[in-house]
């Protein structure tokens, strides 16, 4: 029997062997982070799955090759931005193609709003915790990569900045209630949401690469259930 491919094993060794080689690392980077979430529901629990394989794949490449870690993470980390930043607007276009001008009622609807407003924070939290479990050396040099991308802000977080302004306060006081209420499974729409943000970065995806570059390799799929976000956000 050929053994099951495992999706993530896969991201995690093309990223070592994309850092290992040292060469358009922030494009390499982005293009890896891209496939992973088309082969994925856009949820923010796949989202963090994929950044945390990511950046333990970055934690590998930096160990086997002969690199500056510090300009090598800063690159990496900036490749997951720009691809978490084609992720929240292919989220915003998915969104208004589902809401049109509907107000945000739907509690599935809050649920993917109060997800898209966490995802720089979720990001950030992410690699930290990818990196911690690497070593001293390694935790101490995402440590200060890290504390330079909070102090700027992201690029995936000023896009979410301006989703939020676009919407409006109504979507914004519609997501805090969501939060203070607590959030229920997703049903039907919600996943239905997902789906299409994946679509549509897929199509993103395509557009960019449509001028010679050629894509990275495309991990396996893996087929997995969103889980539940958490309950509220770090503030």
């Amino acid at each position: 029997m050929t053994p099951m491919i495992d999706p993530d094993e896969v991201l995690r060794q093309m990223t070592a062997q994309a850092v290992a080689q040292g060469e358009s690392l922030r494009t390499t980077v982005r293009d890896l982070t891209l496939r992973a979430l088309q082969s994925r529901e856009l949820s923010l629990s796949q989202i963090k799955s994929v950044v945390k394989n990511v950046t333990e794949g970055v934690n590998i490449g930096a160990l086997q090759g002969n690199l500056d870690t510090d300009k090598a993470f800063g690159q990496a980390l900036a490749g997951m931005d720009d691809a978490l930043l084609k992720a929240v607007e292919a989220s915003r276009i998915a969104l208004s193609q589902i809401t049109g001008d509907r107000e945000f009622r739907d509690s599935n609807l809050k649920k993917a709003l109060a997800e898209i407003e966490r995802i720089e924070d979720e990001f950030l939290d992410t690699v930290k915790k990818a990196a911690a479990g690497a070593g001293a050396q390694i935790k101490s040099q995402w440590a200060g990569v890290l504390a330079d991308k909070a102090e700027a802000g992201t690029a995936t977080g000023q896009q979410v900045m301006a989703m939020m302004e676009q919407y409006g306060d109504q979507v914004r006081a519609a997501a805090r209630a969501q939060r203070e209420a607590g959030f229920k499974a997703a049903h039907a729409l919600a996943q239905n949401f997902h789906a299409l943000a994946s679509g549509v970065l897929i199509g993103m995806s395509e557009a960019l690469n449509a001028g010679g570059r050629k894509p990275a390799p495309k991990p396996a799929a893996k087929a997995a259930p969103a889980r539940k976000a958490a309950k509220s956000r770090r503030r």
